[in-house]
């Protein structure tokens, strides 16, 4: 499985209004077919995810703010994703990791 695949899943197990989309339109010669945004209704700004097939490390940014975080985990990227979104954590406060079965 891809390291996407899981931030994905874990991000709408504990979001279930979030949604992940990945950029469509793939320019000859340009590296933008490893590009995933998140949103949630919640949230005012869309998240980006960058990296090579789809496995970390992850560069994360956001129209929010003008940092970009390098996640080397699966992990981090779910705590930068909600927190860049501004999503409260879940009650506990431990990211769960969801196995989507890819």
């Amino acid at each position: 499985m891809r390291d996407i695949d899981q931030i994905a899943s874990t991000l709408v197990v504990l979001y279930p209004a979030l949604k992940v989309t990945q950029l469509k339109v793939v320019h000859p010669g340009a590296d933008d077919e490893d590009l995933w945004f998140f949103t949630h209704p919640a949230s005012p700004f869309e998240v980006q995810l960058e990296a090579i097939a789809g496995n970390c490390p992850f560069l994360v940014e956001s129209d929010g703010d003008n940092q970009r975080l390098v996640n080397t985990t699966v992990e981090e990227a779910v705590e930068s994703v909600a927190a860049k979104l501004g999503l409260a954590p879940p009650r506990d406060r431990r990211p769960l990791l969801v196995d989507s079965g890819h």
